[in-house]
């Protein structure tokens, strides 16, 4: 009875990954979810103009699924862009990218991007939901937002419930809002 017990706790456990970098699915173009994102903002807008960069957080496991779309021509962290920017003489106009206005003169005055982050929003002390946010930096206006709700007792916090649903809700605006697009 113990070892029946300890299997099944065992394949419980395992059924759901936590930050797991995986390929589209390419039967279906998208990643293995349990559910669907909301979708809270989606703004149309000529995405293949824009592809070229997308700043990202300093995330694998963002680095790695957004590279798994095969869409944006190049990503790039804070960090880079900061480095990119002193190796570009540019630190006079752009002295800082730590804040929004920071971000926005680099976009105005390095190379035009995207700007993709990830935010969680708090009820009290806790972290109830998890949003994925494009902005566009130039006039730092959201063009789309997905969110899923964090359910630490029943669901858990994991891939297949929270993050790749956002990643396949972002997936869905590219290939609403780009031509390219496969």
């Amino acid at each position: 009875m113990k070892k029946i017990l300890i299997s099944f706790l065992m394949v419980l456990l395992s059924a759901c990954s936590v930050l797991k970098v995986v390929p589209l699915d390419p039967k279906t173009g998208y990643y293995p979810a349990q559910t669907e994102a909301k979708t809270i903002l989606k703004k149309p807008i000529d995405l293949d103009k824009r592809k070229s960069l997308l700043l990202i957080n300093d995330e694998d496991f963002v680095r790695g699924q957004i590279t798994n779309m095969h869409y944006f021509d190049s990503l790039m962290t804070l960090n880079e862009l900061e480095t990119r920017i002193v190796q570009a003489n540019l630190t006079d106009k752009i002295p800082s990218v730590s804040d929004r206005i920071g971000i926005n003169n680099a976009a105005k005055n390095y190379k035009d991007f995207l700007w993709f982050r990830v935010e969680f929003k708090k009820e009290g002390y806790t972290n109830k939901s998890v949003q994925f946010i494009l902005t566009d930096p130039q006039t730092m206006e959201d063009i789309f937002i997905t969110e899923t709700e964090l359910d630490y007792a029943w669901k858990g916090v994991n891939d297949q419930y929270n993050w790749y649903p956002m990643f396949n809700a972002m997936l869905k605006y590219i290939r609403e809002n780009s031509k390219t697009y496969k």
